[in-house]
C-alpha cells in the first residue's frame, strides 16, 4: 500500500506542480492578443486625433466658404467690411487667443494676411471637390500628410498647396 501512497503523492504532486506551472504562465504573460489591442487602441486613437483635425479644418475652410465671391471680388477692404459685419468676434482677438486650424485660418483672414483672390481661389477649389466637407474628406483620407495630399492630384493638390503656403495653417492644419 505504500507504492499505492508514493504513486499517489508523486501523481498529486506532478499535477499540481504542472497546474501551478499553468495558472503561472497565464498570470505572468500577457495574452496573446495583448499587441493586437494595443495596436487597434493606437490605431482608434490616431482615427480620432485625425477626426479632431478633420473637424477644425471645415470649420476654417465652412469660414471661406461663407464670404460671398462678390465680397472677395471687391478686394481686400471690402472682405475685412464684411468680417467686421459678419464676424465681429475675429477682429477682436489677437493671434495668440485663437488656437487650432480653423482659428489660424479665421485669424489670417481677419488680419488680412491673405489676399481676397487668394481666398476666392481656395474657395473655388473647395466648390470643384463637391464643398468643404468633401474637401476636408479627402484630406482626413490623405492623414493630413502633404505627401499624400500631392499625390491625390487635382485640385486637391491645389487646394492643399495654396493652404500650406501659409505657414500658420500649415502648423495647425496638417501634420
Amino acid at each position: 500500500m505504500t507504492t499505492f501512497t508514493n504513486k499517489t503523492t508523486i501523481t498529486l504532486s506532478l499535477t499540481l506542480t504542472i497546474a501551478a506551472g499553468l495558472c503561472a504562465t497565464m498570470l505572468a504573460a500577457p495574452p496573446a492578443n495583448a499587441t493586437e489591442k494595443s495596436t487597434v487602441s493606437g490605431a482608434i486613437t490616431r482615427t480620432q486625433e485625425l477626426d479632431i483635425q478633420a473637424a477644425d479644418l471645415e470649420q476654417g475652410l465652412a469660414l471661406i466658404e461663407q464670404i460671398p465671391d462678390s465680397v472677395l471680388a471687391a478686394g481686400d477692404a471690402a472682405t475685412h467690411e464684411w468680417l467686421r459685419e459678419n464676424h465681429p468676434e475675429l477682429l477682436s482677438g489677437s493671434r495668440a487667443d485663437i488656437l487650432g486650424c480653423a482659428g489660424a485660418i479665421a485669424w489670417l483672414i481677419a488680419s488680412t494676411a491673405i489676399p481676397a483672390a487668394k481666398i476666392l481661389k481656395i474657395k473655388r477649389l473647395i466648390n470643384s471637390l463637391g464643398g468643404v466637407s468633401k474637401a476636408v474628406q479627402l484630406f482626413w483620407g490623405a492623414t493630413f500628410k502633404w505627401e499624400k495630399i500631392q499625390a491625390l492630384g487635382g485640385a486637391a493638390a491645389a487646394l492643399g498647396a495654396e493652404l500650406l503656403g501659409i505657414a500658420a495653417v500649415k502648423q495647425k492644419c496638417f501634420s
